[in-house]
């Protein structure tokens, strides 16, 4: 199975654990700066964390998944930041750097059958 990418040990694969989109969001911070009889000027504070959020869907009877599922909550009790990779074409990894597990969510139907998942990230640096 080709893994798509991987927080600290947790591998998202084609198959099993698998997220299906990935919203980033970047942010800079700029504050208004008054200037006496002209348009208000504007001056650069620097940047927020980036802010990653990780959709997915697992069938556990039918493709598994479910134990990587449930490590993940694991990782995020354990309040470390973790390396995060992602694969690019040719087999060849890219390191995103360090992030925060900020919040883990799902929606289980049909009885657990079907579990719809996000898993919000945030840089660490």
């Amino acid at each position: 199975m080709s893994a798509l990418m991987a927080v600290g040990p947790h591998v998202f694969q084609a198959v099993g654990f698998n997220g299906q989109e990935i919203d980033t969001a970047t942010e800079a911070t700029w504050v208004d700066v008054p200037r006496f009889g002209m348009v208000d000027g504007a001056q650069m504070q620097g940047f927020a964390r980036p802010e990653m959020t990780i959709r997915g869907v697992l069938f556990p009877d039918q493709l598994g998944g479910l134990p990587d599922y449930e490590a993940m909550r694991v990782s995020q009790r354990l309040g470390r930041p973790l390396p995060m990779l992602r694969m690019g074409r040719g087999f060849i990894g890219f390191f995103l750097g360090a992030v925060t597990i900020e919040r883990i969510s799902d929606l289980e139907s049909y009885g657990g059958k079907k579990i719809a998942f996000t898993i919000d990230l945030k840089g660490y640096s």
